[in-house]
């Protein structure tokens, strides 16, 4: 115990003993049960207090990180949207690309992995993972250094991680 909580403690014992006293010479319970009634809120005082601090920080900090929920995969400094769904993984298009260093519009990223991109909620296009990684290894300049590091990195990050989640049943 901190000597404020210790001081604290002694004050709320003190108090009590002055508002039984009270009633022993008195015989007034209404002082009792007042001085019950302080002591009760000068203990819980500061616990409610640290309760209803610890619920406003979470709010903000709920309300600071929305935007960002959810991102926490990053290449090289380019925070990349990864969705995982009951069967595969899928990363944002426009987020390949920028990792990538290329401009090519939508439908020719979709038109490259046929049959293996969606479009989310917001209408962002996704592509599958494992289609994505398939296709840096069989690209021209695969070897390229950042490819390589790109495809470990999904592979490592995103795809074995998802599998294991998948294969315990846990959620993805």
């Amino acid at each position: 115990m901190t000597r404020l909580q210790q001081a604290l403690f002694v004050g709320v014992i003190a108090l009590m003993l002055g508002g039984l006293v009270d009633v022993l010479l008195r015989r007034s319970w209404m002082m009792l049960a007042l001085t019950s009634a302080l002591a009760l809120v000068l203990v819980a005082a500061p616990y409610l207090a640290l309760q209803l601090a610890s619920a406003l920080k979470r709010r903000a900090r709920e309300g600071l990180w929305a935007e960002q929920e959810g991102r926490h995969h990053a290449f090289n400094g380019i925070a990349l949207l990864i969705e995982h769904d009951a069967h595969y993984s899928w990363i944002a298009g426009s987020d390949l690309q920028k990792v990538l260093r290329t401009h090519d519009r939508e439908d020719v990223l979709a038109a490259r992995l046929a049959g293996r991109w969606r479009r989310n909620d917001q209408g962002v296009l996704m592509l599958r993972v494992d289609s994505v990684v398939a296709h840096l290894a069989s690209m021209p300049g695969r070897m390229d250094p950042h490819i390589v590091r790109l495809r470990r990195y999904l592979e490592r990050e995103v795809l074995y991680p998802a599998a294991q989640r998948r294969h315990r049943g846990l959620d993805v």
